[in-house]
């Protein structure tokens, strides 16, 4: 692939091209919209990446001459893969599946699902001894997925992002992001952890990605979306991210949407490599991935062997008295003052947030939602959300406690000439609650801190709020 002339469509200097077009704010719905289209951070992104990781197969089946060819997947949500594949670290000979601009202090290396959140300064040894650090790493990592996949993703709208449709660009919620679980919980770490580090000086900009703003970013590869496609492990990476999400509709028997704006979302793509043709897909075609004529091993997706699924949370706030109605007597902590400004190492609480009067009703969820969030995109951006934590154990909140919400996070990317972007995460919380029940069994109210990870300004213009909200 990396063989064909780079004009070809099907090589791999124009597959990478593709991911960058639709992922680094090349385009606009129109004229009138100043909204960049991406496929990243909303229902697009596990439909638009399964069928661009479908077609990238096919070129390499015939290429090979084996149209049975299966990519593998990157097995990082088990134990056993939770290291770059030796496959793709081979530096020696002439290894196409290497690439240089990985981070190479994370090669070989156990690789961290929650990196953003700067839990693990110093890397462990995916080989080393098996001691209390590498177990304890080992299960932040489970719990996280486990996070994603069940106890935060429970609708299609928390697992899979939220709608965006070109009928709604004109509404002022529908042009902020919107990722899902499957997105922007261990998909946007192993993105960043396995990217090339930032070269703080950029003194060298051949190894650097150029960004459609016009500026060079040294996140690449996998670190930045405009250049992780000319990473080879980016395609067993999605494969991966793709296996999460079949996981989900087969084993753990989750529904998508019925929405016929995201069944008929259609895209084009080339298919052949002897001859070329453009073909377009819709996203109802793709959904039973047996359609597309592969599947995953069921044996791996024993249930033995998807630890994930029995992760083990402990409760970071003895007794669930952190807050919300259980808290001690003490004096509440004073309400936070909207729009904020966030940074590293500045927790935001929010005391009092009000729970729904009425209780969540069929096929509806309690959901905490936190909207207006503007960042710089060309930047690592994370925060943690926790409830009934107070502020001095805040540093603490991680998938691995009961008290964990969720995140909001991004992979570094860029916009034309520059500028801000603006988000908004929606956090499922039935199972929050439930499992801090202690503390908020007749509350009317919970208290919501919300931990800045990456240095960066992020800046809130809203408080959140809880609200029951049917996420299918």
């Amino acid at each position: 692939m990396k063989a064909l002339p780079d004009s070809h469509p099907l090589s791999f200097t124009a597959q990478a091209a593709i991911h960058q077009a639709y992922c680094d704010g090349h385009y606009q719905y129109d004229p009138n919209n100043p909204r960049p289209f991406d496929v990243h951070e909303s229902w697009i992104f596990g439909p638009w990446h399964r069928i661009y990781i479908y077609f990238y197969e096919r070129g390499l089946g015939e290429l090979v001459g084996d149209d049975t060819f299966a990519l593998p997947y990157w097995s990082w949500a088990e134990p056993d893969g939770m290291v770059i594949p030796p496959l793709f670290t081979d530096a020696s000979g002439n290894n196409s599946l290497y690439d240089e601009y990985r981070n190479q202090a994370n090669l070989d290396k156990l690789v961290d699902l929650d990196y953003l959140s700067n839990r693990r300064p110093v890397p462990i040894d995916f080989a080393g001894p098996k001691d209390d650090k590498y177990i304890e790493a080992v299960n932040s990592n489970l719990c996280t997925v486990y996070n994603q996949q069940i106890r935060s993703g429970g609708g299609a709208q928390n697992f899979l992002g939220e709608k965006l449709s070109i009928s709604d660009t004109n509404s002022t919620q529908n042009n902020r992001t919107s990722p899902g679980t499957l997105e922007r919980m261990t998909h946007n770490a192993v993105h960043v952890w396995t990217g090339k580090a930032p070269n703080s000086t950029k003194d060298n900009n051949s190894t650097c990605a150029l960004g459609h703003d016009g500026n060079y970013n040294c996140y690449n590869d996998m670190g930045f979306l405009g250049s992780a496609g000319r990473d080879p492990l980016f395609y067993s990476h999605h494969a991966n991210v793709d296996r999460l999400w079949h996981i989900w509709a087969t084993k753990l028997r989750r529904k998508g949407f019925s929405d016929p704006a995201w069944l008929d979302a259609s895209f084009v793509f080339y298919d052949g490599v002897r001859n070329p043709r453009r073909v377009r897909i819709k996203f109802r075609d793709v959904l039973d991935t047996k359609n597309l004529g592969y599947t995953y091993d069921a044996a791996v997706e024993d249930k033995d062997l998807l630890q994930w699924e029995s992760c083990k949370l402990t409760s970071l706030v003895p007794n669930g008295t952190g807050g919300g109605g259980g808290s001690p007597k003490v004096a509440p902590p004073a309400a936070a003052v909207f729009p904020l400004t966030m940074k590293e190492d500045r927790v935001v609480e929010v005391p009092g947030v009000a729970l729904p009067a009425v209780p969540p009703g069929p096929g509806q969820h309690r959901v905490l939602v936190i909207d207006r969030i503007e960042y710089d995109p060309a930047e690592g951006n994370k925060f943690d959300v926790a409830i009934n934590v107070p502020k001095e154990l805040a540093a603490k909140v991680a998938p691995v406690y009961k008290e964990y919400a969720g995140c909001f996070s991004v992979v570094p990317s860029s916009v034309k000439n520059g500028g801000k972007m603006e988000g908004k995460v929606t956090l499922a919380i039935d199972l929050v609650l439930a499992d801090i029940v202690g503390a908020a069994i007749n509350a009317t109210t919970v208290d919501v801190v919300i931990v800045p990870r990456t240095r960066h300004e992020i800046k809130l213009y809203l408080a959140p709020v809880i609200q029951n909200t049917d996420l299918d």
